[in-house]
């Protein structure tokens, strides 16, 4: 019997050191903070940064910077001959020399453009409608109109240089001073 009960005791000693400790009960300040079970519920999500809404003026013309470093946009200016007035341009429109308009070689035809003359400081508005000059020399081609406004029919520097102002099927930009332009670069 005396055997019995030292086997006994020995088992469940044994039992009690192989059994998971119980849980104790602790104050919230003793309890380690990793062991604070969280419900995601309780967290509060951190506050979503919003940024200002672009401005569509300066969106504008930062497509119009984009497309215009593909193309040509200073040289010198040619002018259309006054034989050439009552033909058809590239876009199928009768060309006329008093209205303002240009031929670029590269430029989307319909895009208005804002040129301005580097020796007399002039600056005109007109919309490209034709292609050309196919003389290396020249950036741009104008109408008479155009290029009297400028002056470059008769300035010894015809150098001119030009601005996108609206890709086709857009209306053009309100005129923006060039102090405006610098602080949006």
């Amino acid at each position: 019997m005396r055997q019995l009960t030292l086997a006994a005791i020995t088992v469940s000693l044994l039992l009690a050191a192989t059994a998971p400790a119980r849980a104790q009960n602790f104050c919230e300040d003793q309890v380690p903070v990793e062991q604070i079970a969280t419900d995601p519920c309780d967290e509060v999500a951190p506050p979503v940064a919003t940024t200002p809404a672009p401005d569509p003026l300066h969106l504008r013309l930062l497509r119009y910077a984009e497309v215009a470093v593909k193309h040509r946009m200073s040289g010198l200016a040619s002018y259309y001959s006054t034989s050439l007035d009552g033909t058809l341009t590239s876009t199928g429109e009768i060309f006329r020399n008093r209205r303002f308009t240009a031929a670029h070689l590269t430029l989307p035809l319909g895009t208005w453009v804002e040129i301005k003359a580097r020796a007399t400081g002039r600056m005109i508005r007109c919309r490209v409608n034709d292609r050309g000059p196919y003389v290396k020399k020249f950036a741009i081609d104008l109408s008479q109109a155009a290029a009297r406004a400028l002056g470059v029919d008769v300035a010894e520097d015809r150098h001119v240089d030009i601005r996108i102002i609206a890709l086709p099927g857009e209306q053009p930009l309100p005129h923006v001073p060039e102090e405006t332009l610098a602080t949006l670069r």
